[in-house]
């Protein structure tokens, strides 16, 4: 909190000139010092801290009952470590201290057991803490994360301001691009209250606008990895926190399209594929809280009046209905668990879903295989290898080393012709091909 307090209210020349200053590793350690504050004063949620000091006070009032609790008695002194915790928002002396101690009490991982919590709460239940008491305390601890939060992200936005050059060397691939990426995106990783994240994805928004051949060119770890964690924001539980991601998420496409000199936006097409595959295994996505950013995305494709002439609209109308299906496909995967021949059925129409992404679509198409040969159909096995082989086949070609691609097999297959819709992103480090 001092460290916070002193990078607040320093003067922009002084933080600037020490930035300047400072070896590599210095700055390395600076932001992991931003993270480490993040972490330790992240946004906890109202209900869940209401319900740490509920489940707390039920626990202690049982072991009292059970007389369990050392030094536990009905009659404790009304000037209580609680009150003291509670109230201090409402007092000046002595503020910073009371802060400072009760934070790390109520975000330990055993805070129901923590001795010092417990003999807080046992002393408070002499002297009857109010309700309103507890609101104020919940108030105050999400207060200090938010502030926390926004003064991270103006150090972050200041120095990306001042060291526009040495971010941008060898194209935006270099390590502190990696670090001051990696910061931006622990803000998506771990919780926030909605006021914080509005400045959040802003902040991102600018971020993108000012370095897009981060995300755009070379390797696509950047991209996959902001795509990843702008739609598991598209599956927030806040209708605001969905627009704001959704929004950001259509810029994000919209940047790639114009990088690319408005032809297409095959980078961002791949990575959020394969987001979307990892989320449906990581987080669950696919309810109506997605479907709705989904919408959102489509409505601003639609209302975009700078796009119309051009085809950007239909190539994010056609990743938003890939989603859906692949999303659509999961659910029903899990319904049919049972039937050989519909499961297989869809595993062909998720496999379809991905035919512009050749890793996932290989193990799809793999998947395929291993159902049917467990049912004993060998011959629909074996065509489903047919089509991975072409697809690695096309890889090759594209990659000048070899001569055919898929129309090598086009005389097993008429089918095969589905194998030549791959998309060629040149940032992807996965091959299909196995090792």
């Amino acid at each position: 909190m001092c460290f916070l307090h002193i990078m607040k209210t320093i003067s922009e020349d002084a933080l600037i000139s020490y930035w300047l200053r400072a070896p590599f590793s210095e700055i390395t350690d600076f932001f992991s010092i931003l993270e480490v504050c993040l972490q330790n004063f992240r946004y906890l949620g109202k209900r869940n801290i209401v319900r740490k000091i509920a489940a707390a006070f039920k626990f202690v009032q049982g072991t009292q009952n059970n007389g369990t609790l050392k030094g536990s008695n009905s009659s404790g002194q009304a000037s209580g470590l609680l009150s003291q915790w509670m109230h201090s928002t409402s007092s000046h002396d002595g503020h910073k201290h009371h802060r400072s101690q009760t934070l790390p009490i109520i975000r330990g991982k055993n805070a129901l057991s923590n001795p010092k919590l417990l003999q807080m709460i046992d002393s408070s239940t002499a002297c009857n803490s109010n309700e309103t008491d507890i609101i104020q305390y919940v108030d105050t601890e999400a207060n200090i994360a938010t502030e926390v939060s926004l003064t991270i992200l103006d150090l972050l936005c200041l120095y990306t301001l001042n060291h526009q050059r040495q971010l941008q060397q060898s194209d935006c691939q270099n390590a502190l691009m990696k670090k001051v990426f990696d910061t931006h995106m622990l803000f998506l990783q771990i919780n926030q209250s909605a006021a914080a994240l509005k400045h959040v994805f802003a902040a991102l928004r600018l971020f993108v606008g000012k370095f897009p051949s981060a995300f755009f060119q070379g390797q696509a770890d950047l991209c996959g990895s902001l795509c990843y964690e702008i739609l598991k924001c598209c599956n927030h539980r806040s209708r605001s926190t969905q627009t704001e991601a959704s929004a950001l998420l259509y810029f994000f496409m919209r940047k790639n399209f114009e990088f690319n000199k408005q032809k297409s936006i095959v980078r961002s097409h791949l990575q959020l594929i394969k987001a979307v595959s990892q989320l449906i295994a990581d987080a669950g996505i696919g309810g109506s809280r997605f479907q709705h950013s989904l919408a959102i995305i489509n409505n601003f494709a639609n209302g975009d009046k700078q796009m119309k002439n051009v085809n950007f609209p239909a190539e994010v109308k056609d990743l938003t209905k890939r989603i859906r299906t692949v999303l659509m496909a999961t659910a029903q995967m899990k319904e049919h668990e049972k039937d050989p021949e519909m499961l297989v059925d869809l595993q062909y129409s998720l496999a379809n879903s991905y035919a512009s992404t050749p890793e996932l679509r290989r193990t799809w198409l793999e998947s395929m295989a291993k159902i049917h040969a467990r049912n004993g159909d060998l011959s629909e096995a074996a065509m489903c290898y047919i089509h991975i082989a072409a697809l690695i086949a096309e890889y090759l070609k594209r990659k000048g080393l070899f001569s055919m691609g898929w129309p090598a097999f086009l005389s097993i297959t008429p089918n095969i012709k589905e194998e030549g819709a791959m998309k060629e992103d040149s940032g992807i480090a996965r091959s299909p091909i196995p090792d």
